[in-house]
């Protein structure tokens, strides 16, 4: 008898965590994931605990977006160049030690003070990401890394909605956020421990160690010389400048004028990380033909967002639409991630995943930025309206590059 489709990506998700080295990869990952979104909560309850302003804590928060974007170009030549597998215990270390000296600072710590660490924080996460992702193809084959990529997804998600939780309850239990930056910390230690347990193979045919500029305009001209890269990579850092940041602005504002309560929002948030789930449990399994235009019109479900918002007549329709835009969304970064391991060099693979981390953060805190005088000058039904006109226009332009419907090189 057939197997039913939802046990066979259980089964395909079980048989990749059948190679040991990746089991102890995704676990190191998944626990450190979890931190990961501890540490907003725990850093945002020490500002106000400060007596620090609004514009305070986007300093704060803010500085980790400005780390990535400074130092991920940095973190994939060095990728490349070491073995991936100490590069990222290196960052493991390196973050335990930063988030845990503010579970044992004496007093309420300064906001500068925060801000700098929570910029070593995101400093380290710039090394670990990209060696993440070019590290997973040594450990598994081919045809099982859409499946890893699918497995790491849903941890991430997963981790998405337990992680804030979790750190608001520590946080609740103990009156005070130094348990939630020790949990965090200790997230990183263990996710060290896991990560001497993996075995990374020795690179066959490593070239030779060139000077560090050298190495770096290598990775940006891998990029260049792909019109499927390059020309995703764009599009995706427009989307997230343009659509995805203001929905992010106006959603809280919209949620608490119209319903008096801010319950919609962190419905919203947490409707869009389940979709997540649901959604890389279906790429786990899912081989499109044309992966890439699956992907960016599957991305069309973020029109849904601004709809919902402009007759916000009841909470449910927006939160619904979180849900589904979440769960059409989640299969691009399996699919994406998996064509860069498939199709980049692998001794190139960390210095064009540190490109992507960068064009992803780069735009972003722009658009975050831009939203409210932008909808100060034209209106919030304007800017709404404006959110879906960039979707569709990016995601037409998008689709006529060489490549980008593929996700690979045309040919």
């Amino acid at each position: 008898m057939p197997r039913a489709p939802g046990r066979a990506r259980i089964a395909l998700a079980d048989s990749v965590l059948a190679f040991p080295d990746f089991r102890w990869l995704w676990t190191s990952q998944t626990i450190s994931t979890v931190g990961d979104q501890v540490f907003p909560i725990a850093a945002t309850v020490t500002v106000l605990n400060a007596g620090g302003s609004a514009s305070d804590l986007g300093v704060v928060l803010g500085a980790r977006w400005l780390a990535i974007v400074l130092f991920a170009l940095v973190g994939g030549v060095w990728a490349d160049r070491l073995p991936r597998r100490l590069v990222m215990m290196g960052a493991d270390l390196f973050r335990a030690v930063a988030v845990g000296s503010l579970a044992f600072l004496p007093g309420t710590p300064p906001v500068a003070l925060l801000a700098m660490l929570v910029f070593v924080v995101g400093a380290g996460e710039a090394f670990f990401r990209p060696a993440e992702t070019a590290l997973l193809p040594s450990l598994l084959p081919e045809p099982r890394l859409q499946a890893a990529n699918g497995l790491i997804s849903v941890s991430y998600r997963t981790a998405a909605v337990i992680g804030p939780g979790l750190g608001g309850v520590i946080v609740i239990a103990l009156g005070q956020p130094r348990g939630a930056f020790a949990v965090n910390a200790l997230t990183f230690l263990i996710s060290f421990l896991c990560l001497l347990r993996v075995h990374e193979p020795p690179r066959v045919d490593q070239p030779p160690t060139e000077p560090f500029l050298r190495e770096l305009r290598q990775g940006l001209g891998e990029v260049r010389s792909q019109p499927w890269l390059w020309g995703t990579l764009i599009a995706a850092a427009l989307l997230l400048m343009t659509v995805i940041a203001p929905e992010n602005v106006l959603l809280p504002v919209i949620a608490r004028r119209e319903f008096g309560t801010d319950a919609v929002y962190a419905g919203s948030l947490a409707a869009f990380s389940l979709g997540g789930v649901a959604g890389a449990f279906l790429a786990i399994r899912w081989r499109p033909q044309h992966p890439g235009q699956v992907a960016w019109l599957l991305g069309l479900s973020f029109g849904l967002i601004p709809l919902t918002l402009m007759f916000a007549v009841s909470p449910w329709p927006i939160i619904a639409a979180y849900l589904v835009t979440g769960a059409c969304w989640e299969p691009f970064a399996v699919w994406w991630t998996s064509a860069l391991q498939r199709e980049v060099p692998p001794d190139r693979l960390a210095r064009v995943s540190s490109v992507d981390w960068m064009a992803v953060f780069a735009l972003m805190p722009l658009g975050l930025v831009l939203t409210g005088p932008v909808v100060a000058a034209v209106g919030e039904t304007a800017v709404l309206v404006g959110i879906i006109v960039c979707l569709v226009v990016i995601t037409a332009c998008v689709l006529r590059v060489p490549g980008a419907r593929d996700f690979r090189p045309r040919g």
